[in-house]
Order: C-alpha cells, then structure tokens, then sequence
C-alpha cells in the first residue's frame, strides 16, 4: 500500500528502506527508533542550527 502510495514498485520501497537504514544506522524493526526518525524529519531545518 506504502508503495503505491508513492507510485513505486515494492522492492524499490524495500530497497530504499533497507538503504536508508544503512545510511543512518537505525534499525527500523525497533519502534523507539522509527520514532526518532519520523520527529527528526518533521524538525524546521533551523532547530538543526546551534
């Protein structure tokens, strides 16, 4: 359903999940990370500003 929502094939979302894990080092499979990952998406870019 994700997939389609984005109007890409479901290996392409797998692919770009498990990339994106790679990349970031955060494990999806556990819920307090996929949580993280979600509230630092939705940061404004200038509360990443010291």
């Amino acid at each position: 359903m994700a997939a389609a929502r984005l109007h890409i094939h479901r290996n392409t979302l797998r692919y770009r999940i498990r990339r994106a894990q790679e990349l970031t080092g955060l494990d999806f499979a556990q819920p307090r990370q996929r949580l993280l990952a979600m509230l630092q998406l939705r940061l404004p870019p200038e509360a990443a500003d010291p």
